[in-house]
């Protein structure tokens, strides 16, 4: 009886560890989640802005071309 009691408390005791061991690597894995979560948002915001910055270039690349064929049709 006695025996049994000392593994009921031993398998306790282990669970317990065993759920701090978890708990540490929720804590870990939440924390590189969250990092992770920043850098793409990064990612996204530096894209975001690459994209915008290529559509003025595309836009100006157009309209300078326009101007060129416009001063090629008045004979210039």
């Amino acid at each position: 009886m006695l025996e049994n009691k000392m593994l009921l408390t031993k398998n306790m005791r282990l669970r317990l560890e065993n759920n701090e061991l978890n708990i540490d690597e929720m804590r870990r894995m939440r924390s590189k989640v969250t990092r992770l979560e920043e850098k793409i948002k990064l990612y996204k915001d530096k894209m975001s802005r690459g994209n915008k910055l290529s559509i003025a270039y595309e836009l100006l690349l157009i309209v300078s071309w326009k101007m060129f064929f416009g001063y090629l049709a008045s004979g210039w």
